[in-house]
């Protein structure tokens, strides 16, 4: 506690010093081990060598009121500090921002996304430095000059008005139930069928995405930020293939992605989504949130009824897959195990849709 308030007082000294000299700063934000000489490779000597004052997200992110809702989950505390970091550096023309990142670690992938909305949102400008396997600082020096050059020929000019950063989800209401259809992103092609079943059992339109291909495979990558991890890039790039190739009305489509509210990515694919969806000009599609209770969507209710019928279709899934991968490999005639496995997957989803 008595290290961080040092820190803390550190820091308001030095930005009171960067207003009673008119003198700028930049704040390098990063992960804990980026403090270690031996990772960031001197670059905050760099930097204070080009006239500027360096700090750390730790010495200004208490200052910061984030104005919330984001369209991420930063509940945890790294990304939480890089959110008020930003919040703060959008407020005063007298900083900048440098985040620092190293191996695409956890929820960088994330975060840098958010962190660029803040910004961007007041007008600022920013920078990444990758240090991964670096061993000079050649590159990060390019980045830090491109900067203070953009710098030089556009003055930051932070707006006084209300933060265009605040994310506004578009909400599954309840009368989308019978109209929209939702769209659910095929994770696992023997027990999602089953859980397209149990929606559509209970009154919804569920329809699953196909196996990724190429083209999904493709959009994935073209709107997810290049860090996240792959099965992120596969699940956005089937929801945007099921989006734009012409039979669902985005105007009348949902997409449903369960939510975990760990600190992994998995809580934040659903953020990933939504980016994706308003990059790619559909920001009206509603994300529905399939968690325990991280989200509210009143057009969608995980009755236990449902819950029972999706936990039976996942039993149905698991022996089916069991029984196809111990009999295939020693079938007479090729494709005859995956038709009776097509044959009795049929059977069992409709006795899921018509059972009890």
């Amino acid at each position: 506690a008595g290290y961080k308030a040092d820190v803390c007082r550190r820091g308001e000294e030095i930005l009171a010093d960067l207003i009673k000299n008119g003198r700028r700063g930049i704040v390098l934000g990063g992960r804990p081990y980026h403090l270690d000489p031996e990772i960031n490779h001197g670059l905050p000597e760099m930097i204070q060598a080009y006239g500027f004052a360096v700090l750390s997200e730790d010495a200004v992110s208490h200052l910061a009121t984030v104005e919330r809702p984001l369209r991420i989950f930063d509940q945890w505390t790294y990304p939480a500090r890089l959110s008020a970091c930003a919040a703060y550096v959008s407020q005063r023309p007298d900083l900048e921002m440098v985040q620092l990142n190293s191996f695409g670690c956890g929820l960088d992938a994330i975060i840098i996304d958010q962190v660029r909305e803040i910004l961007t949102a007041r007008n600022k400008l920013h920078t990444v430095i990758k240090l991964d396997e670096m061993n000079n600082l050649g590159a990060a020096r390019i980045r830090v000059r491109s900067l203070l050059a953009a710098l030089e020929e556009r003055p930051p000019t932070p707006s006084a008005g209300p933060a265009a950063y605040n994310y506004r989800r578009p909400v599954f209401r309840r009368n989308m139930k019978s109209d929209y259809t939702i769209i659910l992103p095929q994770l696992s092609p023997m027990h999602f069928p089953f859980f397209e079943t149990s929606l559509n059992k209970f009154g919804y339109h569920a329809v699953l995405t196909p196996a990724a291909d190429r083209t999904a495979i493709d959009l994935g990558l073209k709107y997810v930020h290049n860090d996240a991890c792959y099965p992120a890039i596969i699940v956005v790039g089937q929801i945007l293939q099921a989006l734009t190739a012409g039979e669902i009305d985005p105007d009348t489509a949902a997409v449903i992605m369960t939510q975990t509210g760990g600190g992994c990515r998995a809580t934040n694919y659903i953020a990933l989504i939504r980016k994706a969806l308003r990059d790619a000009d559909m920001p009206q599609v509603p994300v529905i949130s399939l968690s325990a209770g991280l989200e509210e969507n009143p057009g969608f209710k995980m009755s236990w009824a449902m819950f029972d019928a999706a936990l039976t279709g996942m039993l149905y899934g698991d022996l089916l897959m069991r029984v196809l991968r111990r009999v295939q490999p020693y079938e007479r005639v090729s494709g005859e195990a995956r038709q009776l496995y097509d044959y009795w997957g049929e059977k069992c989803r409709q006795d899921l849709l018509t059972g009890g």
